[in-house]
């Protein structure tokens, strides 16, 4: 039975990186290993769920969105994207449209979408879009929400959800510690955020997370 060189993998690991792991293990190098092992492994769990929100909650904004109406497209409407805010959507748009050609020789609006990452959605949640997004589109757009219909609650929690949920996103996927975090209150974040949009999918992200086995198995 082989065995592993704690020492080497810690070298490998760098003493900035395993840092944080020592200070919670107390200087003990081979439980600080186990709980960077741990800290990957929920990671990954609390990953499958964001991974599963963001598609739900980008196409229920894409949804109303397009209900919404107009002559063109929604994203190519620039009356939508006030001020700085504004600017910086319209240059990731005008990404998100020239990668969709080049990846399937032709724009269409299901490609645009998708080539459209959970920041860009994130800042459609913030104040700038009240008025011209919020009022006459996505305050209705998450009917589980106890204040549906009033669209300067609805997207003031909206954006502290899904701000919370794109930082710890960004965390995991740059390996960062988030071990010391209250992981409970980030799934929480995560299935208020998708009972909000439908009971359906609150109830299938539930039914897939490994979330609650992972907790329980903390070194």
């Amino acid at each position: 039975m082989s065995t592993i060189d704690h020492h080497a993998i810690a070298r490998r690991l760098t003493a900035d990186r395993l840092g944080p792991y020592l200070a919670c293990a107390g200087g003990v190098l081979s439980r600080a290993i186990d709980l960077y092992d741990w800290n990957t492994e929920v990671g990954g769990a609390l990953h499958e769920d964001i991974g599963r929100l963001e598609i739900v909650f980008r196409n229920t904004i894409d949804a109303a969105l397009v209900a919404h109406g107009g002559p063109t497209e929604w994203y190519r409407r620039t009356e939508l994207f006030p001020g700085r805010q504004g600017r910086r959507a319209l240059d990731d748009i005008r990404v998100a449209r020239v990668r969709a050609r080049r990846r399937s020789g032709a724009e269409t609006h299901g490609k645009v979408i998708a080539e459209l990452g959970l920041g860009f959605w994130r800042y459609l949640c913030t104040p700038s879009y009240l008025t011209s997004l919020w009022v006459p589109a996505l305050g209705a757009a998450f009917p589980g929400h106890p204040d549906t219909g009033r669209p300067r609650i609805v997207r003031a929690q909206v954006e502290d959800r899904i701000q919370r949920i794109h930082f710890l996103r960004n965390r995991i996927a740059h390996h960062e510690p988030i071990h010391q975090r209250r992981l409970e209150r980030d799934l929480d974040g995560v299935t208020e955020l998708a009972g909000w949009i439908c009971d359906d999918t609150l109830a299938w992200i539930l039914s897939r997370s490994r979330m609650a086995g992972v907790l329980q198995r903390r070194p």
